[in-house]
C-alpha cells in the first residue's frame, strides 16, 4: 500500500507563535503598505474621520487602516467591499495589516465613496515618492487613452437620435394597437358579441405603451434643456463612447507613462470619446511632476491636431504624433490633394504640380477657431493648364488653398516625424503595457463607482496600486519599507499640501 505525507491532526493541541507578526515575513509587501500609509498626513489630504476630536457613539475605524485594506485589495485584484470584509477575517496578511479589526463591507464601501479627492491626492503623493527615488527618466513620456466601462449599461444612456427613434417606434406600436382596438369595437357593434379571438387586453397594452412614451418624452425634454449631447439615467456622468466601431458605456481614461520603468506619471478620467484634445493637458500634468527642461511626448495619430502642435510649442515640449494620412478617396480619383502643392517661404506662395503659383489673397480669416491665409491661382493659368482635370471641377475656374497662420509648426513636425520610426515603436511598449496590466492582470477594466469625481478617485487608487507594484518589483518590499520609515522619521510633508489649510 502506497504511503502519502501525513498532515497534522486538527484536534491536536499546538503551541502557536506568540504573535501574528511572526506569520508575516520581513519581505512581505504588506509591511511596505503599512509603512507607506503611515507616512501620509491624512487630515491634510482631506480624508474623512482623520481630524482630532471625539464624537458620540462608537469610535470610527482609523482611516489609515481602511486605506491599507484597499491598497492591499487592489494590489491583489480584490476590489469588492464584501470580499475585502471576508479577507479581513481569514487572510493572515490582512489580519496583520488591519490589526485584527473586522470592518463590515458597508464601512469599507462608504470610505471609498466618500474619499475620492483624498484617494487622488494619495496617488499624487506616491508619484512624488517615485520621483524622490529617482525612478523617472523625466525626458520621454508616452500618452494614451482607453475606454473603461462604467457602472451603467448602454441602455441607460440616451442620445437625441436614440430617443427620437424610440418614440417613433412607440408611436407605430400604439397606432397599430389602436387600429386593432377600433376594429374590435366595430365587430362588437355589428355582431353584438365580441369575437373569441379578440384581445381583451389591447387597452391595457396601449396604456403601458403610452406610459413608456411619456417617460421617453420626459427624457427628451430633459436632454433638450441640458447642454449635453447625452443623458445617462444610472450614472449621470457616464457617456456612450465609440471608437473603431466599438462602443462602451463609461469613461475615457488617459495616462502618461515615463520611459524608464513604465511608471504612470499622470492620469485623468474624461467623458470625451475622442483623444484629440487630451495630449497637451496630459503633458502639462506630467511636466508639473517631472519639471523637465527637454520633455518629449509620444502619442498615436488620434491625438494629432493643429491646436495641440501650437500648445506644445508654447510649452517647449517636443511631441511625436503620426500625421493622419490624406483622404484616400481624392487620391483614388486622381485629384491633386493639398500635399501636392509646395509652399515657398521666400515668395510666400504655393507652387502647383504643373509649376504655376498660388499667391496670398485677402487678409487673415478665421476657420474653425484658427486663423488662416487664403492662396489663389489665376483663372487664366488654370484654364490653359494641360492637367486641369486633375485639379479643378468643371465649373471651378481656379484653385484655392488655405494656410494656417502657424503652418510652419506643421512642417517642422513632419520633418521631425521622418526620423521618428524608432521612437514611435518605443511608444507602444511604454504606454500600452500599463493598460494591459490594469485590465487583464488586475481585472480593473471597469469602474465600481458612479459619477465622474468618484471614478477619478477610484482610478487614482488603480494607478497607485499599479505604481506600487512596479516599485515593489524594482526595489523590493524591504527597501521600499525602509525608505518610507525614514521618510516618516524625517517628518516629510508633501508639497501637495502646501496650499491647504493648517491641519489639526
Amino acid at each position: 500500500m502506497r504511503k502519502y505525507k501525513l498532515g497534522s491532526n486538527r484536534q491536536q493541541a499546538a503551541l502557536l507563535p506568540p504573535s501574528v507578526d511572526e506569520y508575516v515575513s520581513e519581505s512581505n509587501p504588506v509591511r511596505a503598505i503599512d509603512a507607506y500609509v503611515d507616512t501620509l498626513d491624512l487630515a491634510c489630504m482631506g480624508v474623512t474621520n482623520s481630524q482630532a476630536g471625539s464624537r458620540a457613539g462608537q469610535p470610527a475605524y482609523h482611516p489609515g487602516l481602511l486605506i491599507k485594506l484597499y491598497l492591499y485589495g487592489y494590489l491583489n485584484g480584490i476590489r469588492s467591499s464584501r470580499k475585502l470584509e471576508r479577507e479581513a477575517s481569514r487572510n493572515l496578511e490582512v489580519i496583520w495589516l488591519v490589526e485584527g479589526l473586522n470592518p463590515v463591507y458597508k464601512t469599507i464601501a462608504n470610505f471609498r465613496k466618500d474619499n475620492s479627492p483624498a484617494l487622488t491626492a494619495i496617488n499624487k503623493d506616491f508619484i512624488l515618492l517615485c520621483k524622490q527615488l529617482e525612478l523617472f527618466a523625466g525626458e520621454t513620456v508616452a500618452v494614451d487613452g482607453s475606454f473603461f466601462k462604467g457602472n451603467a449599461s448602454k441602455g441607460s444612456i440616451y442620445t437625441e437620435k436614440a430617443l427620437a427613434r424610440d418614440l417613433l417606434a412607440l408611436d407605430k406600436k400604439i397606432a397599430a394597437y389602436q387600429a386593432d382596438l377600433d376594429a374590435q369595437d366595430r365587430r362588437d357593434e355589428q355582431q353584438g358579441l365580441g369575437s373569441l379571438i379578440d384581445d381583451s387586453q389591447l387597452q391595457e397594452k396601449i396604456n403601458k405603451l403610452k406610459d413608456r412614451q411619456a417617460g421617453k418624452q420626459a427624457l427628451q425634454q430633459q436632454l433638450a434643456n441640458s447642454s449635453d449631447s447625452q443623458l445617462s439615467t444610472v450614472d449621470k456622468d457616464a457617456r456612450l463612447l465609440s471608437k473603431n466601431g466599438k462602443s462602451v458605456a463609461g469613461y475615457n481614461v488617459q495616462i502618461v507613462v515615463d520611459s524608464r520603468h513604465k511608471l504612470i506619471v499622470a492620469q485623468e478620467v474624461t467623458q470625451d470619446s475622442s483623444d484629440i484634445k487630451q495630449l497637451n493637458p496630459m503633458l502639462e500634468k506630467a511636466q508639473a511632476v517631472l519639471q523637465s527642461g527637454q520633455l518629449s511626448g509620444l502619442a498615436d495619430a488620434g491625438y494629432y491636431s493643429f491646436e495641440q502642435l501650437k500648445q506644445a510649442d508654447d510649452k517647449g515640449i517636443a511631441i511625436y504624433v503620426p500625421v493622419p494620412k490624406s483622404d484616400g478617396r481624392a487620391v483614388n480619383k486622381g485629384v491633386f490633394v493639398r500635399e501636392r502643392f509646395n509652399y515657398d517661404p521666400g515668395t510666400d506662395s504655393y507652387r502647383c504640380p504643373n509649376g504655376g503659383q498660388l499667391h496670398r489673397s485677402g487678409g487673415l480669416k478665421e476657420r474653425q477657431g484658427r486663423g488662416v491665409w487664403t492662396y489663389r491661382s489665376k483663372a487664366s493659368m488654370c484654364n490653359s493648364c494641360p492637367i486641369r482635370g486633375q485639379c479643378l471641377g468643371e465649373k471651378t475656374t481656379r484653385r484655392t488653398l488655405e494656410r494656417w497662420e502657424h503652418e510652419h509648426l506643421v512642417e517642422q513636425h513632419k520633418q521631425r516625424m521622418q526620423g521618428a520610426r524608432g521612437i514611435m515603436k518605443q511608444r507602444s511598449g511604454m504606454v500600452e503595457h500599463p493598460f494591459g496590466t490594469l485590465k487583464h492582470r488586475a481585472g480593473m477594466h471597469h469602474f465600481l463607482m458612479r459619477g465622474l469625481e468618484k471614478c477619478r478617485g477610484e482610478f487614482g487608487l488603480m494607478t497607485l496600486c499599479y505604481n506600487f507594484t512596479r516599485v515593489l518589483n524594482l526595489l523590493g518590499a524591504e527597501k521600499l519599507r525602509e525608505y518610507c520609515l525614514q521618510r516618516a522619521k524625517n517628518g516629510w510633508k508633501s508639497p501637495l499640501m502646501a496650499k491647504r489649510e493648517p491641519c489639526f
